[in-house]
Formats: C-alpha cells, structure tokens, sequence
C-alpha cells in the first residue's frame, strides 16, 4: 500500500488553535442535604409549621450569614438553622468562574398523618429570585445579583403554604420591596385565589428596578391578609462582582 504525503497538513493541524471551552454559567447545584431535627415537644403535640431563612453561597459552595426572616413557632427555627448550616452546594458559576450568590430557604417540618399540611397561618414556603428582563422572563439563574443598569427588572416564583380551607377563598396578598435604608415601596397588591381544601397556591411576582433605586441588600416582604408570611432577599449593584453585599440585621 503505498502512503500519501500531503505537505504541511501536519504541521497545519498542529497549529490549529484549539476549540474554546464554552464559558458556563449556572446556579449553585446542592450536594448535600440534612433534614432539620422534629422539636420534640411541637411533634408531641402535631404542630407543623415552616421557617423563612435568608443567607449567602459563598465561592465554595458554603451557605453563610445565615437569618431567620419568619417563622410559625419559634422553636422550629433553631434546627431549621442547624440544618441549613450543613447544607453543601457546587457553587454557582458566571462565566466559567465560581460567584457569590444570595439564597432565600423555606424549611418545612410536617407529620405525615392526617392532620399533613395543616399549619396555623398562611406563611411562605418558599420564594426564588432572579433577575429579569422588562417582560419578567428570568435571566439568570436563582440568586444571581441583579445589575443596575443592565437588569430592568426581576421575577420572584412564590409559593405559600396555608391552612386548607372548607371553600374557596380569596387571600389579600401584599408584597413590598425594602431598600437597604428601609424605604418601602409597594410592588404587588392582586388578590391571590386558593381553591377549597388547597394547602398552597404558586404564583409570579414581576418588580421593575427604579433607576433610583440604591445598591446592597433589598428584601422583599410579603403580608396575607394583613399578617407577615415572610419574604426574600435580593442583591442590586452597578457592578456585582465588586460589590459587598452587608447581610442587614433586621
């Protein structure tokens, strides 16, 4: 068999540049789990309820700076946070390179008898936020800072858990957003339909930025019917990656 040279093939393909690796980014992927520990004397009596936390993942995939926003008995928010200490995560990724991110965490502690899901007032369960484009579509995965300027607006998935009622109702649901210096700005006000027996309901939140609007540490606060059911935290800066995010202490 006779070979065919053809000349400078090899050497071209050696020069060849070499494909770019596609720079990811994604959001911060849990790889460890533990489960708060039942308080002893709430699972005697059959109380169940949910606490509200907010908190950071930092570059190593470590939640940090961790509060309680909101809670249905007190003692449920000692071992929500012990649990949600432990949990580990990949960290969330920007551009092929590992980012800080915000985490807003629901913990739930229910008894898996009839009595399931019954809770004593309507609360979160949970609340995820990312930064949005002028329709409300995401653009970014859950906890990515949102960049003022660049951002025009951001999407909150809620989801509220409440007692089953004997019929359908309607919930007064009122959403402000707190800026860091605590100036409050009402952001959502529709009435919020349950049907009968339901135990949750989901819905969207869409909020326009203000180019006003300061940077740090903004929360969301969400009432029904007139009583806290907890909120979120959301990040706002003209430059995040440069930006720190001061956890507020109220």
């Amino acid at each position: 068999m006779r070979h065919f040279r053809i000349p400078g093939l090899c050497l071209a393909l050696l020069l060849a540049p070499a494909p770019r690796a596609i720079a990811q980014t994604r959001g911060a992927v849990e790889t460890k789990h533990v489960d708060p520990v039942y308080p002893e004397n709430l699972l005697k009596t059959e109380q169940q309820g949910n606490v509200l936390l907010f908190g950071r993942i930092d570059t190593a995939g470590r939640v940090q700076d961790i509060l309680v926003v909101a809670t249905t008995n007190r003692d449920f928010s000692a071992p929500a946070v012990a649990a949600v200490r432990q949990w580990q995560f990949r960290p969330a990724m920007k551009d092929g390179k590992p980012i800080e991110i915000f985490t807003n965490v629901g913990v739930r502690f229910r008894i898996q008898n009839d009595k399931h899901g019954r809770i004593p007032e309507p609360i979160l369960g949970d609340i995820a936020i990312s930064p949005a484009d002028a329709s409300g579509k995401a653009t970014a995965p859950e906890g990515f800072p949102l960049q003022k300027g660049k951002d025009p607006a951001l999407r909150a998935e809620v989801q509220l858990d409440m007692p089953p009622g004997a019929e359908a109702r309607t919930l007064a649901v009122r959403v402000e957003a707190l800026s860091p210096a605590g100036k409050r700005l009402a952001v959502f006000q529709p009435p919020v339909s349950a049907p009968a027996g339901a135990t949750q309901v989901k819905f969207p939140i869409v909020v326009k930025i203000g180019d006003d609007w300061a940077e740090g540490v903004w929360l969301l606060r969400v009432t029904v019917d007139g009583a806290n059911a907890g909120g979120g935290q959301f990040w706002l800066a003209r430059d995040p990656a440069h930006f720190h995010f001061a956890v507020p202490k109220s």
